[in-house]
């Protein structure tokens, strides 16, 4: 595989994963599971991971991307900007999760608290992962750049 087909590979992760990791989160709290809330804890560590994996194949995917016509830096930046926010957010994101994983093996009362805090960031990273992925689809989906096409006569 190429570097761009890697990262879109490694990106999807991310985004779709932390739509799961959020649910599970939730069931978690409702269903006041600690097994189901250190799953939860592990989500946001696999979701980091991916996310790098990601963010190493970001440069050979645009070297490969700005060979095609029409794509210039002008249009891939805006993912780039934006992917960065979300990458270190999943980065922090990940290592507090891996903070709570090691705290709660004693104190496991933590517990909740990392989980509610690992929730929060989730949403708000979940709103990043949207502009992330609308971005990203905007350097190759022309009808996500240009809308609707009307037909003229």
């Amino acid at each position: 595989m190429n570097p761009a087909q890697l990262h879109l590979f490694f990106s999807h992760f991310p985004i779709v994963g932390l739509v799961c990791a959020i649910l599970v989160n939730l069931y978690s709290l409702f269903n006041k599971s600690h097994e189901l809330e250190r799953l939860s804890l592990w989500f946001y560590v696999v979701l980091g991971i991916f996310a790098l994996l990601a963010y190493l194949t970001g440069d050979g995917a645009e070297k490969i991307m700005e060979t095609y016509p029409g794509i210039t830096e002008d249009i891939i930046e805006p993912h780039e900007n934006i992917a960065l926010f979300f990458f270190i957010g999943l980065m922090i994101t990940a290592g507090i999760a891996m903070i709570g994983l090691y705290i709660t093996k004693t104190k496991e009362k933590s517990l909740k608290r990392f989980t509610l805090i690992l929730l929060i960031a989730g949403i708000l990273l979940g709103i990043l992962a949207g502009f992330t992925g609308s971005t990203g689809g905007a350097i190759r989906h022309t009808e996500i750049k240009q809308g609707s096409y009307v037909k003229t006569k």
